[in-house]
């Protein structure tokens, strides 16, 4: 395995049961940086607090997008997203996981204090959806023709409600030819912000890159000498119409399409959907389920409000999802732990 993929070789096995405090809270940051993040630009850091016996995790902010995230809302996202990797690793440890949400009154990138408390004792959901932590990987592949039983997303509406949070799902043709619309719509004005592409363009690298965070071509479906192009073609070509052909392909051909939204749209209701998305994400990865994101019209504003109403949504629309059942696809790569640690 290439070096910016060896995070993904993490084993329960190597778990130091007999360890510091310090070596098991070491430990259960390796999974939490399993975690999806917009661009893949892991934008976390944490802290070992071996005295308190706790883990701090902080928003690294140095790694924003500030063109399609000026509010850094998919930055603190992923964050979330990492945080739920962190409790879901404690639970499967046999430890409660006590979290104190933003504890500093003076430093905004402190989003959480984790502490393990012992005595939890983990069912056997709790052990799938641990086990789908490495399983786990952004599909923006094709999907098949399966569909995924109402039965399913229904525990799938109930994980994200855990939260507070709401998974909508998009039902009916002609709702759904509306949404591919807008998407559509946020591919071409996106492509056409030349600094939404040289944004998007930092962050893909070829498929050969030793990178440890970004996105490989390989994860677009792009051969290696493709995807060795696609930093400049991204950079300095109009690629709208063809990017917008593929994912009303993508949304025609997926079982389920969905959006997530909070109530409140604050720094604490963020997280919260990071951790809604990630919840969502490692159950329907347990069943198999695959997942994607085509956020675009929530990166632009006039299309965000065109959602909402479309929907009939009460909250503030976060991420758009679709899901179904899919072949397996590579991971991408990720930061040694020891980057991540403060």
């Amino acid at each position: 395995m290439k070096n910016n993929l060896i995070a993904w070789e993490v084993s329960e096995n190597d778990f130091p049961k007999n360890g510091t405090a310090k070596e098991k809270l070491e430990f259960f940051v390796r999974y939490a940086i399993l975690a999806p993040s917009g661009h893949n630009t892991q934008p976390w850091l944490f802290e070992v607090n071996e005295d308190e016996m706790c883990i701090n995790l902080y928003a690294d902010r140095t790694r924003a997008l500030p063109v399609i995230d000026p509010e850094d809302t998919e930055l603190i996202i992923s964050c979330g997203a990492a945080l739920q990797n962190l409790i879901t690793t404690m639970n499967y440890f046999e430890y409660f996981a006590e979290v104190d949400f933003f504890p500093s009154e003076t430093d905004n990138d402190h989003l959480a204090k984790v502490r393990p408390m012992i005595g939890y004792e983990p069912d056997s959901t709790d052990k799938k959806i641990f086990t789908a932590i490495k399983k786990r990987h952004t599909n923006r592949m094709p999907f098949s023709d399966d569909k995924v039983d109402g039965y399913i997303l229904e525990k799938l509406k109930a994980a994200v409600s855990e939260e507070k949070i709401n998974l909508y799902i998009v039902e009916g043709e002609d709702i759904r030819e509306e949404v591919i619309k807008i998407i559509e719509q946020g591919d071409k004005i996106q492509a056409a912000n030349k600094s939404f592409c040289r944004e998007l363009a930092q962050w893909v690298h070829p498929n050969r890159t030793n990178s440890k965070d970004g996105i490989p071509g390989y994860a677009f479906g792009m051969g290696d000498l493709i995807s060795f192009g696609s930093p400049f073609f991204i950079g300095n070509l109009n690629w709208g119409d063809i990017q917008a052909g593929r994912d009303r392909n993508l949304v025609k051909g997926s079982p389920v399409l969905a959006v997530i939204e909070s109530k409140n749209n604050k720094p604490i209701d963020w997280l919260h959907t990071g951790m809604a998305l990630e919840k969502l994400l490692l159950r329907a990865s347990s069943q198999g389920i695959a997942a994607s994101y085509l956020n675009q019209p929530i990166e632009v504003p006039e299309l965000r409000t065109r959602l909402k109403e479309l929907l009939g949504l009460n909250g503030y629309p976060h991420l758009i999802i679709r899901m179904g059942y899919g072949k397996e696809v590579k991971p991408t790569p990720r930061r040694d732990v020891e980057e991540v640690l403060k």
